[in-house]
């Protein structure tokens, strides 16, 4: 349950920032950090930055959902049975 909790929650939060990314909204770049890149870099750099963290975090979703782990990983850590 909590994986897919997390795996859910990832997924939402690229879907969130995706929209951040090709959306009209301004006040997610009054961020500090995304105001410092806008100053600096300009908008476009900006929306590459939340583009980045959907990518991220849309593939860290998806690795979560269909149950991907490090080698080193058992199961039994994370309270699941053995599969």
């Amino acid at each position: 349950m909590d994986v897919f909790f997390v795996g859910c929650l990832a997924l939402a939060i690229s879907s969130v920032a995706t929209a951040i990314a090709i959306g009209p909204w301004t006040a997610p770049y009054q961020i500090r950090t995304f105001e410092h890149v806008q100053t600096r870099f300009g908008k476009p750099a900006a929306r590459l930055l939340w583009l980045i963290i959907a990518i991220i975090s849309g593939g860290s979703g998806a690795a979560i959902l269909s149950g991907m782990r490090p080698s080193y990983a058992a199961p039994s850590v994370y309270g699941e049975p053995p599969q």
